[in-house]
């Protein structure tokens, strides 16, 4: 092969699919693979080589198959239209394009009105001699059938992997870590916050406030920035890997008007795999967390009425977290059932007067509970535990930050960092160990101050249960109720008998 020399050229690089998929299953090996690094080497060689001056490169950071979705190959072209290089160097034709002929016929229109070369280490083509437009259009026809055997292989690989219980994609789900084989496994760093979100929905919290509340005690986000947002949240709560499970091809994507669109597809036509890793949270914590938007709201009392039902707004049904409402039965005995359809035949109802001493025994039973640490956090749920955590996260942190920062004085002896770098890494560990300091004493001062809250709730829940009792109106032992209770959940099977149920309450400490 005859290699023209001297030229003002420009440089292209650019990924295949089959390219990422080698580098992605050598970093799962933990081994350094770069393919543009090496590319960009063999051609930086052969413009040593052959003493051709580099003018630009272009590098494409993303794979697409169409000219439009590449905006370096764009760029790159208006410059080659005008004549403002000899050639262009890159690794192979199909590394321009494997788009459809409509594509390659500009690609090969830009190269042969301005006689511009394509130099690859392996041919020359000169696209203004004969016959250059049809070898042009055969090797661009072949890597066109060729890319779509790859695609076909790679998403016939991908169903399988999926079908196999692998998590197959390109980041790994937040509260997990991924092993060769592509299972996913529980990491401890992260997988107690998946679960805490749940938890926090669960018991009513909205995403904005969840999102929030994390942010606020600087706990690490599924992404590369700081804060968390309620979509984030929602994320989670909508990805079922945290049962256990691995579903894949949910969606279809497909190009309009030059931009991909998402088209959800049926369930029936997902890649799943049940209990393909151990999950996070339970099947039960996902039905409720999935069902506790909004339940919050007064209770609906037309302005002619007043109220009846004491446990208006607060009672709610285990089973699909609809609030219970007031019946009465055919001896006129007011009870509480749960309006879903769903739980028809499934949950059964409850006398208003039984639930309500029921609650009003749990009331007292809080008051007597002397014991923080045990009792209370035990039987009814707060947020110390999830701050008590984030502080432990924290103060990990901060010794990791100390030692690093410590170590800086040997590395600039050692010569591995000048008088500069030891400055510039000084006062960024200085300013990370700062803002660590401030979020432990700002957790140690809210954990205190909720800790101390609950002493003080313990009189206050004592003085409304006192109050309650001799309250003859339903409209103000609800609002006493809901002064200090947060919701109440509601559970009892079919069959069952006379006074057997069970409540769970939720104080709003």
């Amino acid at each position: 092969m005859n290699q023209p020399s001297g030229l003002d050229v420009f440089m292209y690089l650019r990924k295949s699919r089959t390219d990422i998929e080698e580098e992605r299953r050598a970093q799962e090996e933990g081994l350094s693979f770069d393919v543009l690094k090496r590319h960009r080497k063999q051609l930086l060689d052969l413009a040593n080589q052959k003493q051709h001056r580099i003018l630009e490169i272009y590098e494409e950071i993303v794979s697409g198959e169409h000219l439009f979705d590449r905006p370096q190959i764009q760029k790159m072209l208006k410059s080659v239209e005008k004549g403002a290089c000899d050639a262009v160097l890159v690794m192979d034709l199909d590394r321009l394009g494997r788009g459809d002929l409509y594509d390659m016929g500009i690609i090969f229109r830009a190269f042969r009105l301005s006689e511009t070369y394509i130099i690859t280490p392996y041919e020359v083509i000169y696209p203004s001699e004969e016959g250059a437009e049809l070898l042009f259009g055969v090797k661009s026809i072949i890597s066109r059938e060729e890319l779509k055997s790859i695609t076909k292989r790679m998403q016939r690989g991908r169903r399988a992997s999926a079908s196999e219980g692998k998590s197959i994609t390109s980041k790994v789900p937040f509260g997990y870590w991924r092993d060769a084989n592509l299972k996913l496994h529980p990491d401890p760093d992260t997988a107690w916050v998946v679960q805490q979100i749940f938890e926090m929905v669960a018991r009513g919290k909205g995403r904005n406030q969840i999102a929030n509340e994390l942010t606020n005690l600087g706990i690490r986000t599924p992404g590369k920035g700081r804060e968390w947002s309620h979509t984030m949240i929602s994320k989670i709560l909508k990805n079922e890997v945290y049962l256990g499970h691995i579903v894949w091809g949910k969606n279809k994507y497909i190009k309009q008007n030059g931009k991909y669109i998402s088209k959800p597809l049926p369930p029936e036509q997902w890649y799943r795999k049940e209990h393909a890793h151990k999950p996070i949270i339970t099947q039960e914590l996902w039905d409720l967390a999935h069902q506790n938007y909004g339940m919050h709201n007064p209770p609906r009392v037309k302005s002619s009425q007043k109220l009846v039902n004491p446990l208006a707004g607060l009672v709610y049904c285990k089973n699909c977290g609809y609030a219970l409402t007031r019946k009465a039965d055919s001896k006129n005995t007011a009870i509480l059932r749960c309006p879903s359809i769903r739980c028809r035949g499934i949950v059964k109802g409850i006398s208003l007067q039984l639930i309500e001493s029921r609650i009003l025994d749990s009331i007292k039973e809080f008051t007597q509970a002397f014991t923080l640490d045990i009792q209370l956090s035990d039987k009814f749920p707060t947020e110390i535990p999830l701050k008590k955590k984030s502080l432990k996260v924290k103060e990990k942190q901060l010794g990791i930050l100390q030692e690093q920062h410590e170590n800086l004085h040997d590395l600039l002896e050692q010569g591995t960092y000048d008088a500069k770098t030891f400055a510039d890494r000084q006062k960024k560990l200085s300013d990370r160990i700062r803002k660590v300091k401030e979020q432990i004493k700002k957790l140690r001062k809210e954990i205190n101050r909720e800790e101390q809250n609950c002493a003080v709730f313990k009189p206050k829940v004592k003085t409304i249960s006192e109050a309650y009792d001799v309250a003859n109106d339903a409209e103000k032992k609800n609002r006493l109720l809901k002064s200090v209770l947060d919701r109440i959940e509601y559970s009892r099977q079919q069959g069952s008998k006379h006074g057997e149920f069970t409540i769970n309450i939720f104080f709003r400490i």
